[in-house]
């Protein structure tokens, strides 16, 4: 396709259609970077101010994200992310052919408050481990996570979870080869600055909130997690 410089339709607006059918066609491929100013400036002979209107609106659109100081991307594709008996991040990434990652940025003790000792079973104010992790799919943010364990029955979990980034593996370690989810409630909120600003998605856009329980074979709860995805990048599948 080529511009219609005489037409009435801003060339802004002519550049976005053309770029949007191209990343629908996968000529620019999910997760890669995409085309710079530059390249895009001396492709279609407008100035910068053009093209920069152009990808303002693939942004708005949701089709490419501007990532400040690295680039511009083009959005990777919906994730569907299965809820079931057993979930688990990094096996449902891989599930879909997406390579997993997790990132950890906060690990503290501190006091159960009424809801996290409720969701545990233990008294308020006992001492719970809170792990929080961001995770990624193919190198992106698609979640960012708040996990809490009783810290009396898992002691120095937080140092274990640092060296192996996966709960399931920190769990082994304690004897728990399986555990199961007990409950899950799913709702949906405005993301705050702070899960914008980790999950990189555009402002005022929603998260989906994922709250639940997991039980070891006794049934007793293991772990609390609320769980924010990016709503833009993701779609929960409930299974039996």
């Amino acid at each position: 396709m080529e511009l219609n410089r005489g037409s009435a339709i801003p060339l802004w607006y002519q550049i976005a259609e053309i770029l949007g059918q191209e990343i629908s066609s996968d000529v620019h491929r999910a997760g890669r970077q995409f085309p710079t100013e530059s390249l895009l400036t001396g492709r279609f002979g407008v100035n910068r101010h053009t093209v920069r209107r152009a990808v303002a609106s693939l942004a708005d659109q949701g089709l490419v994200r501007v990532e400040k100081g690295r680039g511009t991307f083009v959005e990777d594709h919906v994730i569907d992310y299965r809820i079931g008996k057993r979930t688990r991040f990094s096996a449902n990434l891989l599930l879909g052919d997406v390579e997993p990652g997790h990132r950890l940025i906060g690990a503290t003790e501190l006091p159960a408050t009424e809801t996290v000792s409720a969701a545990l079973g233990i008294a308020r104010g006992d001492p719970v481990t809170l792990l929080e992790a961001v995770g990624e799919a193919n190198g992106h943010p698609i979640s960012v996570a708040a996990n809490y364990f009783p810290s009396r029955r898992f002691p120095g979990l937080a140092d274990l979870y640092e060296r192996v980034l996966s709960i399931t593996k920190a769990l082994e370690s304690y004897g728990i080869d399986d555990y199961t989810r007990q409950s899950t409630k799913v709702m949906t909120t405005i993301a705050t600055p702070e899960d914008t600003q980790l999950l990189k998605q555009r402002k005022n856009m929603p998260v989906l909130v994922v709250e639940s329980v997991d039980v070891d074979p006794d049934g007793l709860a293991i772990s609390y997690h609320v769980v924010r995805f990016a709503g833009e990048r993701v779609q929960l599948t409930l299974e039996p």
